[in-house]
């Protein structure tokens, strides 16, 4: 109920506003009530001696004479009142009437009521002929609807007035004797009620109005606040001048502001600001003197018009306005005008450009090079198509550039991206895009290409590519040589679909780095077969080990002297479902590129460890270990969870590495070697004499063995070669026993090749002379028929 009541409240007060604002908005409430009531009380004096005098020849003429006085003095009472506190408002000011003044009020209004309800009851009945019943019957509602009207801006006075009229209406129906008394007293009751909600929604509307007002005015006074402070302390500026704008009568401000001591009339406002633009704003187009002298020879008012000058070396910025002045006789004689200072605004719009226009720039090119970006490139190449023209995507990517990041460290690499970049720039012809994508990895787009030759073309200006990269530099003292592979599609500048040109310009960037690199390849059909198949290698390669199709083999390693056996190196190989056996140099390198080798080179430790486990305690186990396992951190980690699952001495297992290892990242190849070799395992190096291995590694390396590459004994066969291929291997063996290193030939087919290499002092030799590589169930058939002989 106290909810309810309180939203009641609001539609004849502010109960939330202070007691000033709830004073006022009751003054203005009795100001409109206090006009009105002198001239309802003269209305129903005049109205109800109306019907009195039509109702005379039915009533007693004491009574009747009695209850007209009684109307007229209390209406006279009332008006009085009313007439009483409106010159006390007039006198004393707008907030002088007080809620006692609102109750005085509803009191004679009710007693006002109770004497024209008192008439209307007493004499309804008394109604003799048909036309004083249809005057009571009109004079009641009316009077029941003028009283409250009258009180609209104060609900409670009118509420007083209907609640009595109409319980005297309804009591008066109730005392006459016809047939539809109930309609007329329900029809009564609902008149009421919609003359309640009239009532307290114009009265709603008159608080909400009031308090418009207030705000407004709270608005006006802070507004004449505000100017009042801008005319003593504003940095703006007024000013007049004549048609041609020659100042008439300038703000001392101004001179000030403009760092002038002169005096400013009779000179130009044009001119005493910069002639030309100080900061450069996008989407302005009134700045300056131009746009002055253009807006005052247009006799109609402007505004926003910026000027600029130089204070104290700083730009500062005014946005002009100015309304025309025209004379008694109508004449435009001049203008009128205010300078608002705008420099800070125009400064940090500037600046925000400035930012833009940097972040804009750094979204589509490279923060390094500073070519374009890859979004950027492949935005010019749609933007820049001509239909029917030929046009060619090349992909230039360079070739180890990793070894410059790894050896040289990253800060040179950067510079020889920008090398490299600035190199490219030079070869770019008008109408070319150049772009790095990212990485070592730049795009070259190019355009107006002959249509008869255009693949000779492409070759012929890629190829210029490769010689301006070739050429030699030195940085920091390093003599470095830069070389890339270079994959290029000529295409028709048609709308065709921009990553299928890079899927085709990428397939020919990995034919030639396939080729050998520092080449050029143009895509060709069957280059996406080729690549489609290695994508299904990989795919199949994947599921390899989940479905048992790698089998591991061993190769024999025999003491030279007596052809004992002294280990077995796995070698894996691969049994496709569908394709059949499959050579490891087909899928070895896929699984490199691919990462494949990391697992796949796990399952082969586990498996040739727990099969090693059958074998005699003193025989040894070779395990190859690809590059891209050696570079992964956890190698070690991997190595030594294998050994321990399974049971197999780290001393019984033997890692081979490949002299490559060496030249990617020979300090974290060191580390990695040292932790193997200290947790047991016994490190080889193979195939050397082949690759980059130096006599420094060998000594700063943690190596057991050393491991010929098969190339030498095939050399010994061969009568050119053999005297110099027997003094190399044995200067190797010389050096590797002096290190304390075992020496492993491969490549054994024949026993000239097993004689002299054993005269040469090789200690262990393999090879097809000792037989193929056997799985493991023939390895242990093997052992168990010797044990049994």
């Amino acid at each position: 109920m106290r909810g309810a009541w309180e939203r009641l409240r609001r539609c004849w007060t502010l109960p939330d506003a202070s007691e000033d604002v709830r004073t006022l908005l009751l003054n203005r409430q009795l100001r409109n009530l206090f006009r009105v009531v002198p001239w309802y009380a003269a209305s129903n004096c005049y109205t109800g001696g109306g019907v009195l005098l039509v109702m005379w020849p039915f009533l007693d003429a004491t009574l009747a004479w009695a209850w007209l006085a009684c109307l007229v003095i209390v209406h006279l009472a009332w008006g009085w009142h009313a007439v009483r506190c409106t010159r006390r408002q007039q006198r004393q000011g707008e907030q002088s009437l007080r809620h006692g003044d609102l109750h005085a009020s509803m009191f004679w209004c009710a007693l006002c009521a109770l004497a024209a309800g008192v008439g209307i009851y007493l004499g309804a009945p008394l109604a003799a002929s048909d036309a004083s019943r249809l005057l009571l019957s009109a004079y009641t509602p009316g009077l029941i609807a003028t009283g409250v009207l009258v009180g609209i801006t104060t609900p409670l006075v009118s509420f007083t007035w209907l609640a009595i009229l109409t319980v005297s209406a309804c009591l008066m129906v109730a005392r006459l004797d016809f047939l539809a008394q109930g309609m007329t007293v329900a029809l009564l009751c609902c008149y009421a009620v919609m003359l309640s909600s009239a009532l307290l929604f114009a009265s709603h509307l008159f608080v909400r109005r009031i308090e418009a007002e207030l705000a407004a005015d709270r608005q006006r006074q802070i507004v004449g606040l505000l100017l009042r402070d801008f005319e003593s302390k504003a940095n703006d500026w007024l000013w007049e001048s004549d048609r041609d704008g020659v100042l008439t009568r300038p703000a001392s401000r101004l001179a000030q502001m403009l760092g002038l001591h002169a005096d400013l009339v009779g000179k130009r406002l044009d001119t005493l600001f910069a002639r030309h633009a100080l900061l450069a704003l996008g989407g302005e187009t009134a700045v300056g003197p131009v746009a002055l002298r253009k807006r005052l020879g247009g006799g109609v008012p402007f505004s926003g018009v910026v000027m600029e000058a130089m204070v104290d070396q700083q730009p500062r910025s005014w946005s002009l306005s100015a309304k025309p002045l025209h004379a008694p006789t109508g004449e435009w004689v001049g203008w009128r005008g205010v300078g608002c200072e705008v420099s800070d605004a125009r400064l940090r719009e500037a600046e925000a450009l400035v930012r833009e226009r940097k972040l804009h720039h750094m979204a589509h090119h490279d923060a390094l090079t500073g070519l374009p970006n890859r979004r950027s490139f492949l935005q010019q190449r749609a933007e820049g198509s001509v239909p029917g023209a030929f046009a060619a995507m090349a992909l230039i990517d360079l070739d180890h550039f990793k070894n410059i990041n790894d050896s040289l460290g990253h800060p040179v690499g950067d510079r020889v991206l920008r090398l490299v970049a600035h190199r490219l720039q030079r070869v770019c012809r008008a109408g070319d895009a150049l772009a790095r994508l990212g990485g070592d990895e730049f795009a070259l787009l190019l355009r107006d290409l002959p249509v008869e030759d255009a693949e000779q073309e492409v070759l012929r200006r890629l190829q210029r590519v490769l010689d301006v990269l070739r050429e030699p530099e030195w940085i920091d003292g390093f003599h470095i040589d830069v070389r890339a592979s270079v994959g290029a599609t000529v295409f028709s500048e048609q709308p065709e679909d921009q990553d299928e040109l890079l899927r085709q310009a990428d397939t020919a960037l990995y034919a030639a780095k396939s080729s050998g690199r520092d080449t050029v390849q143009l895509y060709e059909p069957a280059m996406s077969e080729a690549a489609r198949a290695r994508l299904a290698l990989v795919s199949d390669l994947a599921a390899a080990v989940g479905t048992r199709q790698f089998e591991l083999v061993y190769m024999p390693l025999r003491t030279a002297e007596d052809l004992r056996v002294r280990g077995y190196e796995a070698l894996l190989r691969w049994r496709h479902p569908l394709h059949g056996p499959i050579p490891p140099m087909d899928f070895i390198p896929v699984a490199e590129e691919s990462g494949l080798i990391v697992p796949i080179g796990l399952w082969v430790l586990e498996r040739a460890c727990r099969d090693a486990l059958a074998w005699a305690p003193d025989t040894r186990l070779a395990v190859n270990v690809s590059p891209i396992q050696l570079a992964s951190p956890s190698l070690v980690d991997s190595v030594m969870d294998v050994l321990q699952r399974v049971g197999l001495p780290p001393h019984r297992l033997e890692l081979e590495i490949t002299e490559s290892v060496l030249a990617r990242d020979p300090a974290a190849a060191r580390a990695m070697l040292q932790r193997l070799r200290a947790a047991g395992v016994r490190i080889a190096i193979d195939d050397f004499g082949v690759g980059y291995s130096s006599m420094a590694q060998l000594r700063e390396l943690p190596f057991d063995s050393l491991k010929l590459d098969q190339s030498f004994a095939a050399a010994l066969l061969q009568e050119s070669a053999r005297e110099m291929t027997r003094s190399i291997i044995a200067s190797v063996v010389q050096l590797a026993r002096s290190m304390h290193l075992t020496v492993i030939a491969e490549g054994v087919e024949v026993e000239e090749q097993r004689d002299l290499l054993r005269s040469l002092g090789c200690t262990l030799l393999q090879g097809y002379l000792f037989g193929r590589p056997r799985p493991i169930e023939a390895i242990m058939d093997e052992a168990d028929g010797s044990g049994r002989a």
